[in-house]
Parts: C-alpha cells; sequence; structure tokens
C-alpha cells in the first residue's frame, strides 16, 4: 500500500495521542508496580504492517509479543514486543525475581507480563478511545516468544487481520534502577484505520 503522509498537523496531533497513551500507562503502572515509572515516546508514526518486524531488528531477531485482540468499536489487534532481556526486567519489576544471565521466561514471568499487557492494554486504548470517541474493549494478552517475523505472519494469517497498517508508538519505560524499550503497534481493521486518519486530519 501507498506510505501514509502526514503533514506538521497531523504529526503534532500522534504526538499528542503518544503523549497522553504514556502517561495514562505511567500512571497506571506506577500504582500497580509500587514503584515510580516514567513513559517516553519518542516516536510515533504509521508504517506497513509487514516492516513492524524491522523495526524491532528484522524478521529473525527473538522477541517476546503481547498480542491483544481488541473488541468494540473499533475491532483491532494490539502487540508490545520487547527483546527478552527488556521483558524479563520488565517482568521482574512486578515478581522482585533478579534477572541473570541463565534467566529465562516462564509461566511467572508470563503471568506478569499478561497483567501489566492488561494494564498497558486499557491505557493506550484510553487515550486512543477519548481522541476518537470510540469504544475498545481489549481481550486478555496471549505472551508469544518467537521471531519477530512470525509474530506478525501469525497475527495477520492465523487472526485474520486485513489491514496493511499499524500505528506504532515507541515507548521507554524507566524507573530509578532500569531502562526498557517497548513498542506498542495497534493494527486497525481497515475501516478503523480510515477513521483514525479523518480524526487525526482535523486535530
Amino acid at each position: 500500500m501507498e506510505e501514509i503522509i502526514l503533514n506538521d498537523l497531523q504529526k503534532d496531533a500522534l504526538r499528542e495521542i503518544g503523549n497522553i497513551c504514556a502517561g495514562n500507562a505511567a500512571t497506571a503502572l506506577s500504582q500497580l508496580l509500587e514503584k515510580k515509572i516514567t513513559i517516553a515516546v519518542p516516536n510515533i508514526l504509521f508504517l506497513p504492517t509487514e516492516e513492524v518486524p524491522n523495526v524491532v531488528g528484522g524478521a529473525n531477531t527473538l522477541v517476546l509479543g503481547l498480542v491483544i485482540r481488541v473488541l468494540g468499536d473499533l475491532p483491532s489487534t494490539i502487540i508490545f514486543i520487547f527483546s527478552q532481556e527488556d521483558a524479563l526486567t520488565l517482568a521482574s519489576l512486578m515478581t522482585g525475581k533478579a534477572v541473570t544471565k541463565n534467566s529465562i521466561i516462564g509461566d511467572y514471568e508470563r503471568s506478569a507480563l499478561k497483567e501489566i499487557g492488561i494494564i498497558l492494554a486499557n491505557a493506550y486504548l484510553g487515550a486512543l478511545s477519548s481522541f476518537i470517541s470510540m469504544s475498545f474493549v481489549p481481550t486478555v494478552p496471549e505472551v508469544i516468544v518467537d521471531m519477530a517475523g512470525a509474530i506478525i505472519d501469525y497475527i495477520l494469517i492465523e487472526l485474520s487481520c486485513k489491514s496493511q497498517s499499524a500505528l506504532l508508538i515507541d515507548s521507554v519505560f524507566t524507573e530509578p534502577s532500569t531502562s526498557i524499550q517497548g513498542r506498542f503497534f495497534i493494527i486497525p481493521n481497515p475501516e478503523g484505520l480510515e477513521i483514525i486518519l479523518k480524526t487525526i486530519a482535523n486535530p
């Protein structure tokens, strides 16, 4: 598909969405983890769905994905993508379990990441919902550890996602002892994409 070109006003509107998403998520995570969490958004943009693996290091890069189907007014698929190391660090903030070079993502970590995923999804979607005046209902996250390309193939094929574009909100989670890079992608259905673009066309 053609690349989505945004003007400066639309880019500003997207940045506003990203900053509100990050603010909501930081507050919710801080309450959940009982730690001061800040989240910065260095980048927010639309990109073709097939380019998502390139953003996270390439199709063959091993990553952890929190995949969430979204119901409601705007059916979509959300995916949070982290490196394995950052996923372990994020889980450790909740479990208190120290991360070592031998750490693996087991059931305990998966459970913690699912809970964090629900909090993040609600926070990000809440901000987007208020911006475009539509309701979102996230389902329970699915934790997938696989190559980035395989995760995107799963979303497009198994979840029958028909959209050719994804909205990327780069997110850097910081607390006093660590910094974690996460990438939040929302892949709306084609009608939803049109609604989002129409909304930011008149910020």
